[in-house]
């Protein structure tokens, strides 16, 4: 896996890029644990299957934004994967999209469905590309012309980035400070993340309990670390974020390309605060 930063102007939108290649010598199962970042995917092979319900699997579109928010998604690798993809903060869609991230959420959407003709633009702009330099550099150049061309959200946004410090901070405080009342805010955030703030907060705390497990530390030092109240309610967090009991989730820790973005990613939201 590579990663690549986006342009400063982009920054406070974008997390960053990234590019997976690999070739498995057998198929393969993946997960992608929610943390509400959304990503624009353009896969330049044979797209990967995803588990739609029970035991029943369908090939990914070859481009689409997901946001995975409320569940795992499990993927099966059965061949070659080469693709180029855009993480966006949490809030960063809203930025270039007239849409609700609430309608958003743990589903495949075409990118015209989400950016319009800025979809489209982007994902050819991505496909006509010939290697990851120049990938980062069409995105940039398409995205950077969006900031300017559509008008700049309220300075509510921009504080919003702020004062949300990687879901610590609480609701009503940050309302107050908005200077809106508490439905205000909740509706706001609501069209801008898509999940309610008590959920942001609960997963910022998961992924953040998540890369100190990865580190190493023991699980009674992470729950108290992390303000779950004790290692059982930790444990059950997990399991009920990822789906795994907190001891195999240790040890898959590491070993899937895609947990590489929750545990190594740069300036991860909930990293703020630590």
């Amino acid at each position: 896996m590579q990663i690549h930063m986006p342009h400063k102007a982009l920054s406070p939108y974008i997390e960053c890029y990234w590019s997976w290649q690999m070739e498995p010598e057998v198929p393969e199962l993946d997960a992608i644990l929610p943390d509400a970042a959304p990503e624009f995917i353009v896969h330049f092979g044979k797209a990967p299957r995803a588990l739609k319900a029970a035991d029943v699997w369908r090939q990914q579109p070859q481009s689409f934004l997901y946001c995975a928010a409320n569940r795992s998604v499990r993927l099966l690798v059965e061949n070659p994967i080469d693709l180029f993809a855009i993480r966006f903060r949490p809030w960063g869609v809203k930025r270039f999209s007239d849409r609700s991230m609430a309608d958003l959420l743990d589903k495949e959407v075409l990118p015209d469905e989400v950016f319009g003709t800025l979809g489209i633009k982007l994902r050819d702009e991505i496909a006509g590309a010939i290697d990851d330099e120049s990938r980062v550099s069409a995105a940039n150049t398409v995205l950077q012309r969006a900031l300017r061309e559509r008008p700049a959200e309220s300075d509510r946004l921009e504080k919003l980035l702020v004062l949300v410090n990687g879901g610590q901070s609480k609701a009503h405080d940050i309302a107050k400070s908005l200077g809106i009342s508490d439905r205000s805010f909740r509706r706001l955030w609501h069209d801008v993340v898509g999940i309610e703030p008590r959920k942001f907060a609960s997963l910022m705390r998961f992924h953040r309990a998540v890369s100190m497990i990865d580190e190493g530390h023991r699980l009674a030092a992470v729950a108290q670390e992390c303000g779950y109240s004790d290692q059982p309610h930790l444990a059950r967090n997990i399991k009920t974020i990822s789906g795994l009991p907190a001891s195999l989730l240790r040890k898959r820790l590491g070993t899937d390309v895609y947990q590489n973005l929750y545990t190594d990613r740069p300036s991860a939201p909930w990293q703020s605060s630590r």
